[in-house]
Order: C-alpha cells, then structure tokens, then sequence
C-alpha cells in the first residue's frame, strides 16, 4: 500500500566540491589553506610544479593547513582540485601572465641555470660550487626561492647542501634550530608542517627518501635575541658544513643555498637591539657565501653592498650581491598563523601526518633520572662566559618540548650548548609530590645521561595530546 505522495519530494542534489582548474602557459594558482583544512590535488594533463617539484600526472596530493602555496605551470595544464575538510576557509585564485617577462618565477629560473652553469665549472675543476644566500625582509619569499632553487638543482643532478639559519621556522626539523642538510633526492611535497621542505626524518615508512639534517638548538625565536649564542651556534653548523663538503666531490661542487632570517627596518636605521644585518654578514662569512641574492629590498641590497662590495671570501673569491623582485604571490603571515605552523610541525614530528601514522612513547621518568639545563638570556652572564642553568623540573615544564642533545651531562656546559640535536622530547605533565616526569618521546628506551635542553622557542603546546 502506498502513500501519497511519497516519492514526490524533491531530492537536493549532491553538491560537489571539486572543480578543474585549466592553466595557460606561465600563470600560478596560489592557495592558502588555514589550520583543520585539507584539499587535494591532481595533475590532470600538462606540465606543473610546486617551488620547483614537479608534479606526477594522475597523483592525487594531499595538502593540510596551514599552508600557503602555489602551482606553476610553463607550459600550461589542468588540475583537479577538492577541499575535503573546512573548504569554506580555502582561498584560491589564478595569477595570470600573459608572457614570461611578467612572472618573477622567470627570473628565478634563470638563477637557477646560472648557478647550474657553476656547479658544472666547479666539478670540472674539481672545485667548491656556488654559495648562494638569500636575504630580504619577513615573508619576502625567501624560503620558497631556497626550496625551488634546491628542488631545480636536484632535478639537473646536483646535490646541495641546503642551509636553514632562521630560528623562527624548522627544515627537517622543528623551530628553534638552525640546520644543514644534502638534497640529493626529489622533495616531499606533501609534508605538513615542515614548511614545504619534507617531513621530519622519522624510522617509519616514507614514499620520499629521508632527509637527515644536522641541527643546533638555539631556542630562541629571533637571531636578535642572543646574538653570541646565534653567532656560535652558526659557526658550528658551518664547520659541519664545510667537512660535509670536503668529504663529497658531488656535494662540495653542488655547493649551497641558505635561507635566512627577515631583515627589519630596525637593523637597516641602526636601532638599538636589532641584530639581523649583523647576523646575515656573520653568515655570509662562516659560511664563505659568493653570491648574495637580495628579494625585493633596495634598502636591503644597498646596505649588504656596502658591507660585502670590497670584501672577499675564504676562497678568495668576490662577494656578488644581486637584487631580484619578490614574487607579487608572497603573503604576509601574522602571529596566529606562525603559531599554528608551530603546533603542525610539532605534531607532525611526534604522530606523524596524514599519510604516515607515528605512535610515539609515553615515559615516566624520575627527577633524578634526566638532566634539564636551560640557556641563560645574555643579560644573565658576563660576555666572557656562558654557562648552563640546571633546571628542577617543576609544573612550569608542562607542554614544553625540550631538545635532546648528542652529549653528556658529564660534558662542559660549551659541549653540551654547541652539540648536535638528536631529537625531541614533550613534557605532557610534572608530578611535584611523586617527583616524576609524563615525556613524550618519538622511540623507546631511556635517554640515559643525555642532557635536555629547554629554550623559549617553539613555545608551550598545551593542546598536543588533545
């Protein structure tokens, strides 16, 4: 028996999120995709690449917030594109070039076959390749001119040795840390929260191959704010560097791109406090750097060649200092935004992301059983010394997460500072009247006598474990 009616409700179409995107030859569809939100991607014909990586045709990519990115294409093509999650806060558009001449992206290329051309002449020579640092004021696209010169030179066969000296975001790694490491292999496009570089280095499966970074922890946000510490920190970093080139003829005629931190008005008017000039022209020197590409600063360009024009490197060799136009593309990130990209990097290196689940440890560990130093602020100590404060863990260590040094607490307080990072540990709880510590840590086993170091940067995470 029926009833009337019934099957003669209109039916409400189901809405699709996906849309195809056609690209002509040299525009760019940029995205920005906040914190909780996902969409996908795929390459449906043509030719396109994201800072550099190229993307596989018919491979869906899956990319989390928060990112802000972008596809080119040379050639032109199509791509499928859904948001699967929070697609009402994605913004998307196309930046249309009628020609080569209007995209900034055509000037970056030819950087790149410049300094393909070098690396050429410097393995016949059996030489050092170019040393290339890139300097401009915060979100001027320096990082993603570091990322797409490093993904074009893996693609012509070189393997650079890719240098992070801003403390404020992580490569391979989390913020906090100035770090190197080879590129001889394509990039993980889809890592979250490793700001477009790859997923932290991790023992679980892995479609890409793992990049292995040497890290020093400075726990600081800005080089600014312990200039003698950055300045130490970077030294040794670039000793490492520089032995990792020596004992590789592709790496040493690869050579290097370094990113770097923003430059602000301040350090350009001569404001008291203000460290980056000072901290880009110590780079620039430890680093023996023959090639300084300056994005979108007049200001910038004309201070560092006034600094660098007569000076040389370590090699001998002059100091170019070039001006290029920043890409109309690079957005400003505010302080929210910064915080989330914190917490995504954090969280990726403990769980893992959307592709790869990790499943780190849980600890209970005695006051008596781990080492916490903390790194005094400048005004705390003389300028001829620098020690460590020994840290009794209290409620205050709570959803911070501390660096795990390759050293020893019986080691002095310079060894333990200038060690190399071997991981990352979160303190989820401290129980004062029990005298123990709740960590997180990414492998089982004791940390044994290995010294833990507690900075201010990456800041508390208080929402990790939800």
């Amino acid at each position: 028996m029926s009833i009337p009616g019934l099957g003669q409700l209109p039916v409400k179409a189901a809405t699709s999120t996906v849309r195809r995107i056609n690209l002509r030859p040299f525009w760019e569809w940029r995205f920005e995709i906040p914190s909780a939100s996902t969409i996908t991607v795929r390459l449906i014909s043509g030719t396109a690449e994201r800072d550099g990586t190229e993307l596989a045709l018919n491979v869906t990519y899956k990319f989390r917030g928060p990112a802000k990115s972008k596809v080119l294409t040379w050639r032109g093509c199509e791509v499928e594109f859904e948001a699967t999650a929070g697609a009402e806060s994605v913004v998307e558009y196309v930046a249309e070039h009628a020609s080569p001449d209007e995209t900034p992206q055509t000037v970056y290329v030819n950087l790149h076959f410049l300094l393909d051309g070098l690396r050429k002449e410097a393995r016949a020579r059996n030489t050092t390749g170019p040393r290339v640092l890139i300097a401009g004021a915060k979100d001027a696209g320096k990082t993603s001119l570091a990322r797409t010169l490093a993904a074009l030179a893996v693609r012509s066969g070189a393997q650079p040795l890719v240098v992070n000296t801003d403390p404020c975001e992580g490569m391979l790694s989390l913020p906090g840390t100035l770090t190197a490491a080879v590129y001889a292999t394509v990039m993980d496009l889809e890592g979250e929260g490793t700001n477009g570089w790859g997923g932290t280095p991790t023992s679980g499966p892995s479609a890409v191959p793992v990049k292995l970074p040497i890290a020093q922890y400075y726990g600081r946000r800005d080089a600014a704010e312990d200039m003698p510490l950055y300045r130490e920190l970077a030294s040794k970093l670039a000793g490492s560097v520089t032995a990792r080139m020596g004992g590789d003829v592709d790496v040493r005629s690869s050579g290097m791109i370094i990113d770097t931190p923003g430059v602000s008005d301040g350090d350009l008017s001569g404001e008291p406090g203000q460290g980056g000039m000072d901290a880009l022209t110590h780079v620039v020197d430890e680093f023996s750097v023959n090639i300084v590409v300056v994005l979108g600063s007049p200001r910038i360009h004309a201070e560092l060649q006034r600094r660098l024009g007569k000076e040389k490197t370590s090699l001998g060799e002059p100091i170019g200092v070039v001006l290029l136009d920043k890409s109309d593309g690079a957005m400003e990130r505010n302080e929210g935004w910064m915080q989330a990209v914190q917490e995504a990097t954090i969280k990726e290196y403990f769980f893992g992301d959307s592709n790869r689940t990790l499943s780190p440890f849980t600890q209970q560990v005695d006051f008596d059983g781990v080492a916490i130093y903390r790194i005094p602020e400048p005004s705390e100590y003389p300028s001829e010394e620098r020690g460590l404060e020994k840290v009794e863990p209290t409620p205050a260590l709570s959803h911070w997460t501390l660096a795990v040094m390759n050293a020893s607490v019986g080691d002095s307080p310079e060894t333990i500072r200038t060690a190399t990072v071997l991981g990352f540990v979160y303190i989820s709880d401290v129980n004062k009247d029990r005298r123990k510590l709740s960590m997180l840590t990414p492998v089982s086993g004791r940390i044994g006598n290995r010294p833990l170091l507690w900075g201010t940067w990456p800041e508390q995470f208080i929402n990790l474990l939800g």
